[in-house]
């Protein structure tokens, strides 16, 4: 009965995100450390489903560790919008949804989206960070934004 009632509520976190779509939002992760090494979940209290769906892959779990500076825990702040912002965005690294050739509508929803930030460093150098966000970006954002906008959460 707990597990259907976690479902239940997981489903409408889901309807809630699709519907009351916010543009700043404030994101927990932590580690856990097995025999595979250091794997980053999102912080999705009462989720109602299999825990490896908020395992963090494919460039999400590089950008956790950055942020994370060595410790198992990691809160981000981040903006998700259709267009790209400058005003209030100086300290964030930012990432642009890359489209896929014959992607469609479904393709999205069901497979998720990559995005790519590109940043130089203080001698110059360009780095390019690439990482894949899953259906679960649903749950929480509600959608797949054009650009990301993403930096350590610092408590007030």
């Amino acid at each position: 009965m707990a597990i259907l009632i976690k479902k239940i509520y997981t489903i409408l976190v889901l309807i809630k995100s699709l519907i009351i779509r916010k543009r700043h939002y404030v994101l927990s992760f932590v580690a856990e450390t097995n025999e595979l090494g250091k794997l980053w979940y999102y912080k999705f209290d009462h989720w109602g489903f299999n825990k490896h769906n908020l395992l963090m892959v494919a460039g999400a779990d590089a950008l956790c560790e950055f942020y994370a500076e060595g410790k198992d825990e990691v809160t981000v702040d981040v903006i998700a919008s259709k267009q790209t912002i400058t005003k209030g965005t100086e300290n964030y690294d930012f990432y642009e949804g890359l489209e896929q050739k014959g992607e469609t509508f479904i393709d999205r929803i069901l497979y998720g989206r990559d995005y790519q930030g590109v940043k130089a460093d203080a001698d110059g150098n360009i780095h390019i960070n690439r990482m894949w966000i899953c259906p679960v970006t649903l749950f929480v954002l509600g959608r797949y934004p054009n650009y990301l906008y993403v930096k350590k959460h610092v408590q007030s």
